[in-house]
């Protein structure tokens, strides 16, 4: 042992360089059984180390200290749905608060209008989630996941439960989740402005059959059996849902007006087919403000592929490159509010609009890509 000890010593490793010395020299450093000083460690694992330990600790994704861009990618994954709130007040105004639920794991994430940080807030597994309607103050959402066997849409309301601090487990969430199922086969949703409601409607044979209940399900009420099956619905004010047909390059589409109290559907007006708001484009890229004079912000197709829409754009076949629109209802003024291949320097195809209380911030996912994006308007 000595005799191995003297030849280790002897052929170690000379300084590296001038002014550097090797220390902790130890026989353990050349033995099975590892070295002396267990706190040394390489760069590479130290920081392979910290990465791991930022994500089993769920830490918020901390951006470095740049501008805020007016328009900001928020997800690197599809996200099957999304929720703007605002939060706090500054002298500037309130806080735009964004909660988003990715489509392939369910795990809810929270971003801000005032920094560039992204934080994980569950880790909750809800795989393959299809769509998700999130409530207005981001406490919950409900999530629509497929059977692939036999093709039934599930629905779960997913509450957001805030943990209490612990300091035992490091890997704590902000946020847990209850979980509670609803009626399966459920096609459409929309969620009354306070939150309180939701309505939905499900397919019987040939009619659609509409409900109102709480967001988790109980205390369903039908409140309508109609002959139409395929519905775009809107909750709108406290006692009306606009209804519409959906739209088909085929079928002239109409407008309704549902009162929840009298269950009374009265009929509102028609569009071309194929296109429903005023402007050039689609009701999946609108979404109209709770001002007094009333105003739609639309993603507006710089150019139409050829096809028969939107049923071409539906299937996927085609997508569209978009600016976004500010019209005037009242007066049909129409202003050119963002470009945002301009701006992003890549080709967004905007649906799922919505936007902050107080009209300072749109949100929206690629249809292409399924990646949420946020865009300051007040400029």
């Amino acid at each position: 042992m000595v005799g191995i000890a003297a030849f280790l010593i002897l052929t170690s490793k000379p300084a590296v360089g001038p002014g550097e010395n090797r220390v902790g020299f130890s026989i353990r450093d050349y033995l099975p059984f590892g070295r002396s000083d267990d706190t040394e460690t390489s760069t590479t694992t130290t920081e392979a180390n910290n990465q791991q330990n930022s994500s089993n600790n769920n830490l918020p994704i901390i951006q470095e200290n740049k501008p805020i861009p007016r328009l900001r990618k928020l997800s690197n994954e599809p996200v099957a749905g999304a929720v703007i709130f605002n939060t706090g007040t500054t002298k500037a105004g309130a806080t735009s608060t964004i909660r988003f639920v990715e489509k392939g794991t369910g795990n809810v994430y929270e971003a801000k209008s005032d920094s560039l940080s992204i934080q994980r807030l569950t880790n909750t597994t809800i795989p393959k989630i299809v769509r998700a309607f999130w409530l207005p103050n981001g406490s919950g959402f409900l999530a629509q996941t497929i059977i692939l066997e036999n093709e039934i849409v599930e629905t779960n309301f997913v509450k957001l439960n805030k943990n209490a601090a612990s300091s035992t487990n490091e890997s704590l969430t902000p946020f847990g989740t209850i979980i509670g199922k609803l009626p399966t086969g459920i096609k459409e949703i929309t969620i009354k402005p306070d939150g309180s409601k939701i309505f939905y409607y499900t397919i019987n044979g040939s009619y659609s059959n509409w409900f109102i209940s709480n967001p988790d399900g109980t205390g369903a009420t039908q409140v309508m059996t109609h002959p139409l099956t395929e519905w775009l619905s809107k909750w709108d004010s406290a006692n009306t849902i606009m209804m519409q047909n959906k739209a088909s390059s085929e079928v002239v589409v109409y407008n309704y007006f549902f009162d929840v109290s009298s269950k009374i559907l009265k009929k509102a007006g028609v569009n071309p087919a194929g296109i429903s708001p005023q402007t050039n484009t689609l009701p999946e890229k609108c979404i109209q403000t709770k001002d007094k004079n009333p105003t739609l912000y639309c993603a507006v197709p710089n150019q139409w592929p050829s096809g028969n829409y939107p049923d071409v754009w539906y299937k996927g076949l085609v997508s569209t490159e978009d600016f976004i629109e500010k019209i005037d209802i009242n007066n049909g003024i129409f202003y050119n509010t963002a470009g945002l291949t301009s701006l992003s320097g890549q080709k967004i195809d905007a649906v799922d609009i919505s936007i902050s209380p107080d009209e300072s911030h749109l949100i929206f996912r690629n249809k292409m890509d399924g990646y949420l994006w946020m865009l300051r308007i007040d400029e």
